[in-house]
């Protein structure tokens, strides 16, 4: 990916954020403590297959079920959070299911990305023993594999994996914490040939030898702009988080391990964190998104520097939907803000104020100013791509119909009393389904597309947009279970396929 801008693929970005992040409370509560290539097929690739139809007649490439597999390169390292084998490109990550029946993703899919782009046949997929992960009773919650995040903790230029893993306690601290488990985060070290398989993770050091951190996904960022990938994880209080400075030691020490409390407001309760992206040139910022009732709710900005994160921020307004990029192309960072569509569904909670209901605001480095952008049907997530490689990002911006607007931020001044609301120009992104997929008929309210993410996977400085499908019922209500993948330049397909047969690799 070009020095600029490096994105990190938003799966773990669910459109019902808050609500996900309720039911991981839930869990807590009762479980874990805590009050390619440019065209469809490879040449000389044999095995691939073909749907029926292409996926919608906007796109450009026909829908391809890559059963053959390729070698992956082997590179020499780099210094991308998302490159498991150190070409110099990233991978996008999707996790999958093994079958209909299980509760949650097991397994982790590695579509390597190259000068082509991403090739579905290039790819690694990694199952929870692949990941060396401590065994876990009966009782235990387990694994989900779209919580396990990528970062080069050891700075070898090779991507490790971070998985959180709830564990039982001692007898000792179970009597002192009033629970049984806690979770802790164990990393599966990477190489040259990819994460080994089977070798035992390690046991991420906490602030002590009894600290437990929440459940979700850590964040990866470089908050103190030295190199190094960095974590943040929200502590199982829900009342403050860690920061953990690489690198770390093979011990699973990082270099150093500052706690920070709740910058929220009355030090609210936090639901998730969401970092910048790692361009090796800058400190990444921070957002604290605080937690509440399946409704929109605040932020807070920490600004980062040479000496790591700020203690205290900038409020930003309601929403779950987060992104940063530099929307007006100023060379600065800015974040977004919008409104997700989760709501409490308790009567007389159905909406929100007017400035927040299906409004999103970019806050600038310059003016940090709310000036609301009203998206008549946004309901889900939010992705920075810079898919003409300008410089300046687009907004992708998930749709309740399906499918995205990629919008562009009109400039303004810090003078200019509504600088940045107004929108210099749009287009929409559309994917569809057929009809029939494998024999089953597919409904036409869920044959529609959603955003996955953006990143530039063949580093032309140019971003590619990810939209994906799924037949079952969950991802058309929360995006869960995707089964179909388009790769984009943010108007035709580079490459497009389904993920049936990563179900059974065992390499």
């Amino acid at each position: 990916m070009h020095p600029r801008s490096r994105r990190t693929p938003t799966a773990r970005r669910r459109p019902r954020a808050l609500a996900c992040a309720a039911a991981t409370l839930a869990a807590l509560l009762t479980a874990c403590g805590s009050s390619g290539d440019d065209g469809p097929r490879d040449k000389g690739q044999k095995g691939d297959e073909r749907t029926t139809a292409p996926g919608g007649s906007r796109s450009g490439a026909p829908v391809i079920t890559p059963t053959a597999t390729a070698p992956i390169p082997r590179g020499k390292g780099s210094k991308l959070p998302d490159d498991l084998n150190g070409d110099g490109y990233p991978e996008l990550a999707l996790p999958l299911v093994g079958n209909k029946k299980e509760a949650q993703p097991t397994r982790l899919a590695f579509v390597h990305g190259s000068s082509r782009g991403v090739n579905p046949a290039t790819r690694t997929v990694l199952t929870l023993d692949d990941l060396g992960l401590p065994a876990r009773g009966a009782d235990v919650p387990p694994v989900d594999t779209t919580r396990i995040a990528t970062a080069d903790l050891d700075g070898d230029g090779y991507a490790d994996l971070v998985t959180p893993v709830c564990e039982r306690l001692s007898e000792a601290e179970s009597d002192r914490l009033h629970t049984t488990v806690g979770t802790v985060p164990y990393i599966t070290w990477g190489g040259a040939d990819g994460p080994r398989r089977g070798a035992a993770a390690t046991r991420a050091r906490l602030a002590g030898p009894d600290d437990s951190v929440d459940l979700g996904r850590p964040t990866v960022g470089d908050f103190d702009g030295d190199g190094h990938h960095d974590l943040a994880m929200v502590r199982a209080d829900r009342k403050s988080f860690l920061l953990l400075y690489g690198p770390f030691g093979r011990d699973g020490r990082a270099a150093r391990t500052v706690p920070y409390q709740s910058p929220l407001d009355s030090g609210g309760d936090i639901s998730e964190l969401f970092a910048d992206t790692i361009d090796g040139d800058r400190p990444t910022d921070l957002v604290v998104h605080a937690m509440n009732d399946d409704d929109q709710s605040a932020s807070v900005l920490l600004a980062a520097g040479p000496a790591g994160l700020a203690r205290t921020g900038h409020p930003l307004r309601e929403g779950n939907a987060i992104a940063f990029g530099d929307f007006d192309g100023d060379g600065l960072r800015d974040v977004a803000v919008g409104d997700s569509g989760t709501r409490n569904n308790e009567p007389g909670y159905e909406t929100e104020a007017p400035d927040v209901d299906h409004t999103l605001s970019v806050y600038t480095k310059k003016t940090l100013k709310d000036a609301p952008i009203k998206i008549a049907n946004m309901a889900g997530g939010l992705a920075a791509a810079d898919t003409d490689g300008d410089g300046t990002d687009e907004l992708a911006v998930a749709l309740d119909t399906g499918g995205v607007e990629l919008i562009t931020i009109q400039p303004g001044s810090p003078d200019s009393p509504g600088s940045p609301g107004d929108i210099a120009g749009r287009h929409t992104l559309t994917r569809t389904a057929p009809a029939r997929v494998d024999g089953e008929k597919i409904r036409k309210t869920r044959r529609a597309a959603r955003l996955y993410g953006a990143r530039d996977f063949d580093q032309d400085g140019k971003d590619e947009v990810v939209l994906a499908w799924g037949r079952e019922a969950v991802f058309a209500l929360y995006g869960d279970r995707p089964e179909w993948w388009w790769i984009t330049d943010g108007t035709a397909d580079k490459t497009a396929f389904s993920a049936g047969p990563f179900t059974t690799d065992t390499r």
